[in-house]
């Protein structure tokens, strides 16, 4: 009972968060091309510049989410320690791989173009670092749930 109750929060959380990022990722686009005012604003020109990168993000982001939620499932199911999770925790870190080599590959393009700023880079670097984090927790989550779906399994064959 008590899984199912924590099962409707996170994917309430689940369901807000993809609602925020909707309103952030729609709102950029908003921003860089409905808006344009007369004097030379330096954020729309930014995020026209950089508006792949940004949707490319949302993909990737939105990809983490739908494993998150499927993991949320499993636990709703009373499945906590199951391959499923342990797969899901992977896919989550393989989304984070791909949004570190996408923000390399950001840094690679402004340095080509000659476009690199020390803002944006730092705030690049930033991220970077923090999906590092990401993919590291969730390989550490995957290795935890493997292990105790494989004591789960040996319990089970022992009773």
């Amino acid at each position: 009972m008590k899984s199912k109750a924590i099962t409707y929060w996170l994917k309430a959380v689940t369901i807000f968060i993809a609602l925020l990022g909707l309103a952030f990722f729609g709102g950029a686009t908003a921003y860089a091309y409905m808006f344009r005012p007369d004097y030379n604003d330096p954020v729309p020109d930014y995020l026209r510049q950089n508006i792949v990168f940004i949707w490319i993000t949302a993909s990737i982001c939105y990809f983490i989410l739908f494993f998150f939620w499927r993991i949320v499932t499993e636990i709703g199911k009373d499945n906590s320690f199951s391959i499923e999770n342990v797969q899901n925790f992977k896919s989550m870190a393989f989304g984070g791989i791909l949004i570190i080599i996408e923000y390399i590959v950001r840094i690679i393009i402004w340095l080509i173009r000659g476009q690199i700023e020390l803002i944006p880079l730092s705030y690049t670097l930033l991220k970077i670092l923090a999906f590092i984090i990401f993919v590291i927790l969730c390989y550490a989550m995957s290795k935890l749930v493997q292990n105790a779906y494989e004591i789960k399994q040996e319990n089970e064959l022992t009773i």
